[in-house]
């Protein structure tokens, strides 16, 4: 692994010189990372309800959108008989959801800090690509629950992402740059990827009621929809990334070729999370 060396009061007037950056996925419109095998975002625990996630793009974000906190946030509300929390061995966040067990609005939920949201609502018009690493432990019953949703009430209306357990978009976006995904978690298990990018939002964005960003279980956490009940599956979180492709100046295919390429590493033999190991989920029906 290499070092990263910091120098204070030296100012480079070449202005050709590469930029070092935190994870080589980063760039000038990069909003969130969340990277649970990266050196300065591990989980040192199971995060609790309002626990706050580091954002390795913190710095980057916090130039974009200015004051405010730009951490992600941990919403829960369950039943100890209708979800299972842990770590995996490789530090992943893992999240076992009952089929038999779980009630109208049993959650676990990632969710976009409110500064960030507020940058989003103010500007709907921007380009923006996002992606998910996860580890379906547990297949899904019901692909069309959602995972993430960054929308309105109406959420199948007026949203800026929305996609569904399988990787699809939920709604009816005509604003889709591109949209790849290589495991469907209604039909087996696995390492899984879903990346998508938009040029706008599709409706109207006012309040974004719903915040997730990774949704376990595939159930929002407003909790007006509950179509994973009985359905969810399981699985572990290690990487979230949304950036602000018109702030960057990159297109989807460029941003989506560098996320690939560090999925594959990932999880590939000697990546940081190949071979994890964790519960079986069979252990809460």
């Amino acid at each position: 692994m290499g070092n990263q060396i910091t120098l204070s009061d030296v100012v480079f007037t070449d202005t050709s010189l590469p930029i070092l950056r935190d994870d080589p996925l980063l760039s000038s419109g990069s909003l969130i990372l969340v990277d649970v095998g990266h050196s300065k975002g591990r989980l040192s625990s199971v995060p609790g309800n309002g626990a706050l996630i580091s954002n390795i793009a913190g710095s980057i974000a916090s130039e974009i959108v200015g004051a405010g906190s730009v951490s992600p946030e941990i919403f829960t509300n369950f039943a100890t008989n209708a979800m299972l929390t842990e770590l995996s061995a490789k530090g992943g966040l893992h999240v076992i959801k009952s089929k038999v067990n779980d009630v109208n609005n049993t959650r676990y939920t990632l969710r976009i800090p409110a500064a960030i949201r507020a940058y989003l609502l103010a500007n709907p018009t921007h380009s923006y690509y996002f992606s998910i690493w996860q580890q379906v432990t547990r297949s899904f019953d019901d692909a069309s629950a959602p995972i993430v949703v960054l929308a309105e009430s109406a959420y199948s209306n007026d949203f800026l992402i929305n996609i569904g357990t399988n990787g699809s978009p939920l709604g009816a976006s005509t604003n889709l740059l591109g949209k790849a995904t290589n495991l469907d978690p209604t039909a087996g298990t696995g390492s899984a990827k879903h990346q998508l990018a938009v040029s706008k939002a599709t409706g109207t964005l006012v309040n974004m009621a719903y915040t997730d960003l990774f949704i376990f279980g595939g159930c929002p956490s407003a909790g007006v929809m509950n179509s994973a009940l009985h359905k969810g599956g399981s699985q572990v979180m290690y990487r979230v990334y949304l950036e602000d492709l018109t702030v960057s100046g990159r297109t989807y295919a460029e941003v989506k070729a560098q996320d690939d390429a560090l999925y594959a590493s990932a999880f590939a033999v000697g990546g940081k999370f190949y071979g994890d190991t964790y519960t079986a989920p069979s252990i809460l029906p």
